[in-house]
């Protein structure tokens, strides 16, 4: 960002390397219950025979597995080591 003459380099205040693993575990409380929901209306909709090709279906079926991969994510950065990561501070 430039001000008059002077360039202003703005660092980002947060990004997921400054997340704590208690605040990846609040995260990953939220992303539960909507992976949840997800899952069951996935399995609701197949149990009333939604076609496996249809458009909404596979909607649903996309956003459960972004949601899953998310959830898996911040599982991970939730932990304080282990899964192939160095051990972190908490706060």
């Amino acid at each position: 960002m430039r001000f008059g003459q002077f360039l202003i380099v703005l660092e980002p205040m947060m990004d997921s390397k400054r997340l704590t693993p208690s605040q990846a575990r609040i995260i990953g409380k939220s992303l539960y219950r909507q992976l949840n929901y997800l899952y069951r209306l996935k399995t609701r909709m197949a149990a009333v025979g939604f076609p496996p090709k249809d458009p909404l279906y596979l909607m649903v079926c996309d956003a459960y597995d972004a949601l899953h991969r998310l959830s898996v994510e911040i599982h991970y950065m939730s932990c304080s080591s282990g899964a192939g990561r160095p051990p972190s501070k908490e706060e």
